[in-house]
């Protein structure tokens, strides 16, 4: 089989939510070939991406048009057989995968988060349902081509390689008759660990009652060099920023400890969160569904609970 991996860079160097893709094409049997189509970032930093052979093609991550990223990914196609295409999941992909699907006639699945088996043509591959509630496992035939979509933080990130590889750069394919142009783009720049970056979470809900309870949540990320997260409820709210929400329409994330307070544990939310290796819960509601998926609970006021478990850790520093 030929994989191609399509990832759209917008940091100089590619992040662990890209290399998850290439851990995913590890375990996939009788692989031939395995390429990567990169969009941005720095050239030379892609290098020692762990696959045969690797294509850059340079963007402007601010105005760059999706439709002349569809229309190079086409093209490339186009010139090349591929059994398996692998788009990584960010907003662009979540654009494009399915645009490239319907243009080409090929069958698209989103959200892969587990490959079981591959038996003659056919692959058997998992993904959520029903927000996260329930998995559906997927038989997808090989007898043409495919495109799969991945579930971010469902695979551990892989390794560079130790060995240098020429990158090939293409050009991107502009649109002639543009429907739209983008004339800029406007990013918060977040304070403080990154979500997707951060080993510990600490994340806040409907319980914790308003934005006072928010500032001791940063107090305590601060403290223990975390991520702040949040519900949807508490987002809708507008107790914290919408880029720190952390669920099915927010941040897919996989911690190794991730701290909720305040949060009821709905399955849109747990959808984002389910793969960390950790969960401890705070909520004053002994029935709280998030107690069926945390390893330690606690049934307490978030509050309450919050102001001592900060005052106990700066004791112990």
């Amino acid at each position: 089989m030929k994989v191609l991996s399509i990832l759209v860079n917008e940091n100089e160097k590619i992040d662990n939510s890209s290399l998850e893709v290439f851990s995913f094409v590890d375990n996939l049997p009788d692989i031939a070939s395995s390429s990567a189509l990169v969009f941005g970032g720095d050239k030379h930093s892609l290098s020692k991406l762990p696959v045969d052979e690797i294509f850059f093609v340079s963007i402007d991550n601010q105005v760059v048009n999706p439709n002349d990223i569809l229309l190079t990914i086409d093209k490339f196609i186009d010139e090349n057989n591929f059994d398996i295409i692998i788009f990584q999941k960010d907003d662009l992909s979540n654009y494009v995968a399915p645009s490239i699907s319907f243009r080409k006639a090929i069958p698209y699945l989103p959200d892969v988060k587990k490959f079981i088996t591959k038996e003659k043509n056919i692959l058997k591959l998992v993904r959520p349902i029903h927000g996260e509630s329930a998995e559906a496992i997927y038989s997808v035939s090989l007898e043409n081509s495919v495109i799969l979509k991945m579930r971010k933080s469902s695979f551990e990130p892989k390794p560079l390689s130790s060995v240098d590889k020429d990158v090939k750069e293409i050009l991107l394919q502009p649109e002639k008759d543009k429907t739209f142009n983008i004339l800029e783009t406007n990013k918060a720049e977040p304070e403080g660990i990154q979500l997707d970056d951060a080993d510990i979470v600490i994340s806040g809900g409907r319980g914790i009652g308003g934005k006072e309870g928010f500032e001791k949540i940063k107090e305590l990320a601060n403290i223990l060099n975390g991520a702040v997260g949040a519900s949807r409820a508490a987002v809708e709210s507008e107790w914290i920023e919408t880029s720190q929400l952390v669920g099915l329409t927010g941040k897919w994330i996989s911690p190794n400890l991730y701290f909720t307070f305040g949060i009821s544990g709905a399955s849109q939310h747990l959808a984002g969160c389910i793969n960390s290796k950790n969960i401890v819960a705070v909520n004053n509601d002994p029935d709280a569904s998030i107690f069926l998926h945390s390893k330690f609970g606690v049934i307490a006021d978030c509050n309450e609970f919050l102001d001592e478990v900060i005052e106990e850790i700066k004791n112990i520093q």
